[in-house]
């Protein structure tokens, strides 16, 4: 760095210092863009400053006035010094997946800040509209949604609620190629499109699990599909908690299209967190994940143990990749996306899915008639696998790409 590099008053300012806030901080100095980041607690602030390694000279922590003496602020700067009280073009929020807790933030926010300000939230579950519905100014609230782990997913969700400008959503998005990430542009929805096709996907891979297919089985159907990770330590990535909350979401909006996994409950009642706590479906220990499934997740399965059915591997995989495909289809026709080129962006750049391939040719791949068979053969299993009956229709005329395209144009 020059000796001449001019103090910088960071321009962006995040709100949560958790886990999630952390992978959010740590990708602004990645892309060299200096921020301010905020929370309840000083020591999360600290254990922020640690966790991306910078010169104490690069950063301090204050109090932030206007929103209380207690709530401490650290600045991060990565390109020089910090300079003076900054004035904030974005704020990124990740707390707590608490309406009314977001909601009081974001109006104290709308105060503090700048007409201008653009006002986003992390949020993966919550609707981006009934958010905003107590803002004097919902036209520039969005949703910018990040996926873990932040470091190498490459799309961004940006989530349009009812009243969002398009304005706010251009900002938004190129905020986001600022970090060197693609902007994945959604409308407002149960799960947006990530999570309305992974919740699914999870879903399923408990139930099989509780009938009788092995976690190493599913981990290699999950690995030929083009998935990068097992499903199960997917969850354990994600945090029990959180995948609850997603799945509940999904159910509350889609009750005839998911059968909840019992044992997810079970994992949260028993603080089996995920992989941050060192404890969920695997156990975690020096970054490293159990071989085996542990004795205590054992006997869930064992208590919520249903009827086994005999499955090749391809029907393991087929059971966990189809729904994700008549879901896609749906939201499509839902208008979430765009287009179906946005569906592989989705998978690419949000979970993970093998970059080397297109996650729709995947199922052109596998064939229409295959498609077919695996619905009929599984839909009394489970109900994730229904598609629509116009679905049906097309796929028995077209391959799986254009069936789901011309699915989503006639509905």
């Amino acid at each position: 760095m020059s000796e001449k590099t001019e103090a910088i008053a960071p321009r962006t300012l995040l709100v949560g210092a958790g886990v999630v806030g952390q992978a959010i901080l740590r990708a602004h100095l990645d892309a060299e863009v200096p921020v301010c980041l905020i929370d309840q607690e000083e020591s999360r602030l600290q254990e922020a400053a640690r966790a991306v390694q910078l010169p104490g000279d690069r950063w301090s922590i204050r109090p932030v006035r206007p929103l209380g003496d207690r709530i401490p602020m650290v600045h991060f700067s990565h390109v020089g010094p910090i300079a003076g009280e900054p004035s904030y073009d974005v704020v990124i929020e990740s707390i707590s997946e608490r309406i009314e807790v977001k909601q009081s933030l974001f109006a104290d926010l709308e105060r503090w800040l700048d007409a201008d300000a653009l006002l986003c939230t992390n949020t993966s579950t919550l609707r981006i509209t009934k958010l905003a519905a107590s803002l004097e100014h919902p036209q520039r609230f969005c949703g910018m949604h990040f996926f873990m782990p932040v470091y190498n997913r490459p799309a961004v969700e940006v989530a349009r609620g009812e009243r969002t400008s398009e304005e706010t959503i251009d900002r938004c998005a190129n905020h986001v190629r600022r970090l060197r990430k693609e902007p994945l542009v959604v409308r407002d929805g149960p799960g947006f499109i990530v999570n309305r096709l992974l919740t699914p996907y999870l879903n399923e891979a408990m139930l099989l699990l509780c009938r009788g297919v092995s976690a190493e089985r599913i981990e290699r159907a999950a690995l030929q599909y083009g998935m990068p990770m097992s499903p199960l330590e997917l969850i354990d990535c994600i945090g029990t908690r959180t995948m609850f909350d997603a799945g509940r979401v999904f159910w509350q909006s889609f009750p005839s299209r998911i059968r909840p996994a019992a044992m997810l409950a079970a994992l949260v009642k028993s603080k089996r967190y995920g992989r941050a706590c060192g404890a969920g479906l695997y156990d975690y220990g020096a970054g490293r994940r159990s071989e085996e499934i542990p004795s205590p997740v054992i006997e869930m399965v064992d208590r919520y143990r249903r009827d086994e059915v005999a499955m090749s591997d391809d029907d393991v995989r087929d059971v966990l990749a189809i729904p994700m495909w008549v879901e896609a289809a749906i939201a499509c026709r839902d208008g979430v996306v765009q287009s179906s080129d946005e569906l592989d962006l989705a998978m690419r750049g949000g979970l993970g899915y093998a970059p080397e391939q297109s996650w729709l040719g995947f199922f052109d791949r596998l064939g229409s008639p295959a498609i077919l068979s695996s619905i009929r053969r599984w839909s009394e299993l489970t109900p994730a696998i229904t598609a629509p009956s116009e679905l049906i229709d097309q796929l028995g005329k077209l391959p799986p790409r254009r069936a789901l395209e011309s699915f989503a144009e006639e509905g």
